[in-house]
Order: C-alpha cells, then sequence, then structure tokens
C-alpha cells in the first residue's frame, strides 16, 4: 500500500503481546494474533486484511501487498472473522496498515464493545493453548523458506511446533507478513537477532522428528 498520511506503525509497538487498555467506558485491544478478514472499498473491490487493534470508536487494519491504494477519508466496510462488520472512515494510512474512525450507533457501540471484551478472554486463552505445544528441533533444519513475493530464500529452523517455528535467517520478513516455510503457510509474529519467529495458519499434524 502506498503512504498517504503519517501514522504509527504496528511494526512499533512497544511489546508484541496483546493489551487491553481501560479509557473510560472504553477498551482498546491490541492482539498478539490478529483476526482475518476482508474489507470493500466504496466502488465495490474487496481486499484481504487483517485486524490488529480495536476500540469501540476506532480500528486499526493491515494489508498485504500494494494492490489496495486507500485514501484518506475514504468510507471502508470491513467484516472480521469471531466480530462481525465494522465501518468508518479512514484517518490514517501507513505502509501495509491503515486506521478507521468507526461509525456506528450508540447501540452498535454497545454490542461492538460487548465483543471486545470477549477477544480479550478468547485470546487469553488462545495463547495460552499455543504455549502447550512442545518445540523440539527437527533432525533436519535445512529449509526454504517463501515470501509474500514470491521469492524463494534458504533458511535453517532452529526449533518448530504444531503451531509455530523459530527460523534462522537475514531476512526480515514484515511483522504480521505471511509467508511459507516449505508448504506451510505462516504469518510473521516476531524479529530476532538470528532470524523470525513463525506462527503457522493452520496446526502442523505431521511434523518431522528427531
Amino acid at each position: 500500500m502506498t503512504a498517504q498520511t503519517p501514522a504509527s506503525s504496528h511494526a512499533s509497538e512497544t511489546s508484541p503481546a496483546k493489551t487491553a487498555e481501560q479509557s473510560g467506558a472504553t477498551i482498546r485491544l491490541t492482539l498478539k494474533t490478529p483476526l482475518n478478514g476482508r474489507f470493500m472499498r466504496t466502488d465495490g473491490s474487496e481486499y484481504t486484511c487483517r485486524l490488529w487493534r480495536i476500540s469501540a470508536n476506532n480500528a486499526d487494519l493491515g494489508v498485504t501487498g500494494d494492490e489496495a491504494a486507500l485514501q484518506p477519508d475514504e468510507h471502508i466496510i470491513a467484516y472480521i472473522e469471531n466480530l462481525g462488520r465494522i465501518e468508518g472512515t479512514i484517518i490514517n494510512i501507513h505502509r501495509d496498515d491503515f486506521s478507521l474512525q468507526l461509525q456506528h450507533s450508540e447501540h452498535q457501540k454497545k454490542k461492538l464493545l460487548t465483543k471486545i471484551k470477549w477477544l480479550s478472554q478468547h485470546a487469553d486463552q488462545k495463547d495460552a493453548e499455543q504455549r502447550r505445544h512442545t518445540r523440539h528441533t527437527p533432525a533436519r533444519s535445512d529449509a526454504v523458506l517463501t515470501l509474500s513475493d514470491g521469492s524463494q530464500h534458504a533458511c535453517k529452523i532452529l526449533d518448530l511446533s504444531l503451531s509455530g517455528a523459530a527460523v534462522e535467517t537475514a531476512l526480515r520478513p514484515p511483522l504480521r507478513s505471511i509467508v511459507t516455510l516449505g508448504n506451510s503457510q505462516a504469518k510473521v509474529m516476531r524479529h530476532f537477532d538470528d532470524g523470525i519467529g513463525i506462527e503457522f495458519l493452520v496446526l502442523q499434524t505431521d511434523l518431522p522428528r528427531n
């Protein structure tokens, strides 16, 4: 996406962990694992997106690639998993992120706030479940990492679990971008000195063993 107006990117978050901030009656929820969805522009075109922060008044979403050259003040309707329909006007665009000022009635805001509270509890349970997946070092660590632009790069798997992997690589794909490790699609969740941490989009059931 082409940058239009300056804003803070989610990559600059001080912590990748989910946080819920209480401000009056409004919860602002930042999700460690963004929710998938689709959004529709005023011309009727649709694109995939990921919701990574939400309150009753604002939403921050990310897209991959340059397929949507969004404009400030453009009206957007989005459908997000576990959340439903949200709509509003774009107030900020930065790299692969954009922010919406939501346009809902007071009744809709109350319903949305209820869903956000539920998501906060649900996300905690999901993260706890993922942490229970045992990590191990595969006997064969050599692998191929495919980026969203289709380019392929040799890498090494440092450790592996049903839900994610630590990958040794000099590459630093954008946080929350989609990559493919071998034949498995995953989301980039963190950067570290020697590589990246990824989360598989689908739990793996046939991991290689030592």
